[in-house]
Formats: structure tokens, sequence, C-alpha cells
């Protein structure tokens, strides 16, 4: 399955303000995770067609002893039949949850933070935003419905900032890459229909507001934006076919591939680290997440837990 890797910070990063800095949550050494690429989806995802260019989600069921997790890996959606969609309820089914976690927002907000609980309860409203009819708040939904706790699998934003300054991208990089996070989000979501100039002009404000004021950064202008997309990929933005496959970590040779692969390391440290503390804390979890982090995850979790049960959920 073909990751879309920006997903969970332009989902997290709406909220980001009411989260405090770190979340002291012991992180496991980097060694225990495997280095995304495409070759490991198409390893550890054999039931994907082709180059994995058709996302397929699936259900891994795991169990020893007192420890029981179930990881629905999804690829990020927006229609109520999406395949995504039957994976995600197909999980709750196969579970008897103590606890959800969830991609898209800081573990810091807590468990069932009113102000996704208030977007959760509009899941299938139909002037719902594209966060609200994605399979986050989809689970969240069925969480509440019954009864099951939900929490964020991310570090906070003020964590991965750290992390890529410490690596050496400049703000200017990181906004960049939030840019084009945002710009593929609204892309596939339908906000805009393609990749036009016009479609770009009348979503670039949106985009450069965002950066602005979620993440303390200052945007470029739309012209230095298409500029700095020119000088990256060798090829212009608006119009540009391959576009947001071309971004996608697995395939991104540049720059802006690698800050989004050590961006995902940070946020699949973390996301290993929740799901090791929840199992020994309540036993019986259930992570909904893209895909492409249960892959990286697979041999830590089959380590502690033995071999998944899995379930693909083909179109």
């Amino acid at each position: 399955m073909r990751p879309w890797r920006s997903c969970g910070v332009v989902l997290g990063v709406l909220f980001e303000a009411a989260v405090p800095a770190g979340t002291g949550l012991p992180l496991p050494d980097e060694n225990r995770i495997l280095p995304s690429s495409l070759e490991l989806e198409r390893k550890t995802q054999p039931w994907c067609p082709g180059d994995c260019a058709v996302a397929v989600p699936f259900v891994a069921r795991y169990g020893k002893g007192s420890e029981h997790l179930v990881f629905v890996g999804v690829h990020h959606a927006f229609q109520p039949h999406d395949p995504t969609m039957r994976a995600v309820a197909a999980g709750f089914a196969a579970i008897r949850a103590r606890l959800v976690i969830l991609e898209g927002f800081p573990t810091l907000m807590g468990e069932n933070p009113p102000p996704l609980v208030q977007e959760a309860r509009r899941y299938g409203a139909p002037d719902a935003p594209d966060f609200d009819r994605g399979e986050a708040m989809y689970a969240a939904s069925l969480a509440l419905a019954r009864g099951v706790p939900f929490v964020g699998g991310e570090p906070t934003q003020a964590e991965q900032l750290e992390v890529l300054r410490g690596k050496g991208f400049t703000d200017d990089d990181i906004a960049f890459n939030s840019l084009l996070g945002w710009f593929s989000q609204a892309l596939r979501s339908g906000d805009i229909p393609d990749t036009s100039a016009d479609s770009l002009e009348r979503i670039y404000p949106k985009l450069a507001k965002n950066v602005a004021a979620q993440m303390h950064l200052q945007p470029p202008t739309l012209a230095a934006f298409r500029q700095i997309y020119q000088d990256t990929y060798g090829v212009a933005l608006v119009e540009d076919r391959k576009f947001p496959l071309r971004i996608d970590a697995v395939n991104d040779k540049t720059r802006n591939g690698e800050q989004t692969r050590v961006n995902m390391m940070t946020r699949d440290r973390h996301l290993l680290g929740l799901i090791e503390q929840q199992l020994a804390e309540r036993h019986l979890v259930l992570v909904v997440y893209g895909g492409s982090h249960w892959s990286t995850l697979s041999v830590a979790l089959e380590e502690r837990l033995g071999k998944a049960q899995i379930r693909p959920f083909l179109k």
C-alpha cells in the first residue's frame, strides 16, 4: 500500500494549540522499527495488487497471553462505503477493546478530547468537512457508541519540530513540506478537483494560513512555493500528473522526501511506545492507522505478540 505520509500531521495540527509540548512516553529504539520502503510494503502486504498503486486496507489480529491487539491498516478514505470503513468496522467487531488508538492527533490531548468528540459526532453529516468524513472520526464515532475511550497516537507538533530541526531541516523546509501535505490532502479529499493553477490559487491561502496560525512558521508566497517545487522535483506543480504520488516518502529521494521519512520515524517510535504501554496496562487494544505504519512496526509487534492473522479488504 502506498502511504499518504502527511495525513496524520494534517489532521493532528488542527488541535495542536491545546496540547503541551511533550508526552514523556518512553520511546523504543529506532532499530526496532523497519525503514519505510516500497519493497517493505510489498513484502509485508503481499495481498496488495500490482505496484500497490491501489491501497488495500486490512485487519491484523494478534494475541499472546493476556495481551490482544487488533491493528486496522487503512488507506486514508473519506467515503462511507470505502473498503477502509468496512475494515474499521471489522476491527471493532474483532476485539472488545479497552482503548482505541487513532491516527492524526497527539496523545497528550488525552482520552476522548472534547474537540474531537464534537467532530466525531458529526461523522456522516452532509456538511461535514474532510476531517470529519475520514476514517479516524468514523472510528472515534464507533468508539463513542461502544463506550470505549479513544486517544491519539501522534507525538506533539513541538516534538516533531524539535527532531526535524535537530536533523538540520530549516523552518522553510518544514513549511514547504507541510504545505505539500495539505495540498495533497485537499486533492484527495475532493476539496479541489485537480492540480490546475485555478485550484492551487483557490486553496493556497487556506494552506498558508494553516502554516502561519497552527505551526507558527512563515509560509512562502504562492509563486515561491511553486518555484521551490520546480527546483526540488524538476517539474512544475501545476498539472503534475504524478502528484501526489511524487511526494510519497517511499519514492521521494529528494531532501523533502528525507524530511518526511525522518518525521515518519518520529511518529512510528511514538506509536510503538504507546501501543506497548497500553498493552501492558489495558491488554485489549485497537489501533486504526495507515497500513504503512503497520509495515514498519510489523517485526516489533510480532516479536511481542506472535504472528498476526490478517484479513485484507479488497474493493
